[in-house]
């Protein structure tokens, strides 16, 4: 079992790094994913959308998205975004 708390302040510190190039409405969209509890949605989507319009992410938000992936026991399938994604 896993703290959910650290689960969602660490997407949540992602979202905050993010603020300045994603819309408001795609923060909005993924916080209703973390509020409900959809943690591996909004990390799909939130990687999807790093990758769909090529925004580079730092390397601390990089490594927050991969401990997220690991702590919900995402399938190595599933984070194959962790390739992709454009680092700063």
């Amino acid at each position: 079992m896993f703290d959910n708390k650290i689960v969602v302040k660490k997407l949540n510190e992602v979202l905050t790094q993010l603020k300045e190039v994603f819309s408001d409405d795609q923060i909005e969209f993924l916080q209703s994913y973390i509020n409900a509890g959809e943690w591996n949605l909004a990390l799909e989507t939130l990687c999807d959308i790093l990758i769909e319009e090529e925004i580079p992410i730092d390397s601390r938000g990089y490594e927050l998205l991969q401990e997220v992936g690991n702590t919900l026991n995402m399938e190595k399938e599933t984070q194959q975004w962790s390739i992709t994604i454009y680092l700063t």
